[in-house]
């Protein structure tokens, strides 16, 4: 029975870390992280729908397909770790839903953690880190 708990505990938090995104860390401070990084987002193309240092970057969603539809948008966190050390991390969501004579609405956001991995190698790559 133990054991038993022991493992969903471990699955449960194997999930709950899949949930989280890619992460990126840089030695700089916060402020200078954070405006590379919308910097960065905003010479890509990508609309930004809000933008702070507290509560991050979230883009604009970006549908795709005609009648099943795909939403995708992107959320920016950055955690201070120290005066000199900061922490990017990048998740992308997916949402879909069915868009015929009557439009019903997104489903839940997920995570996408192929595309989260793919952003965040982008991001990495494009400002030198």
């Amino acid at each position: 029975m133990i054991r038993n708990a022991v493992v969903l505990t471990l699955v449960v938090a194997a999930a709950v870390q899949a949930e989280q995104g890619a992460s990126i860390s840089h030695a700089a401070d916060l402020d200078g992280v954070y405006q590379a990084v919308l910097n960065q987002v905003k010479k890509d193309g990508a609309e930004i729908e809000s933008a702070s240092k507290d509560a991050g970057i979230k883009t604009a969603v970006t549908v795709t397909g005609h009648y099943k539809q795909t939403g995708s948008y992107l959320e920016i966190t950055f955690i201070s770790d120290s005066p000199s050390q900061t922490t990017v991390r990048v998740t992308a969501y997916e949402e879909k839903r069915y868009k015929g004579l009557k439009t019903e609405p997104w489903s839940t956001p997920k995570v996408n953690t192929e595309q989260s991995d793919a952003q965040a190698a982008k991001l990495r790559q494009e400002l030198g880190w």
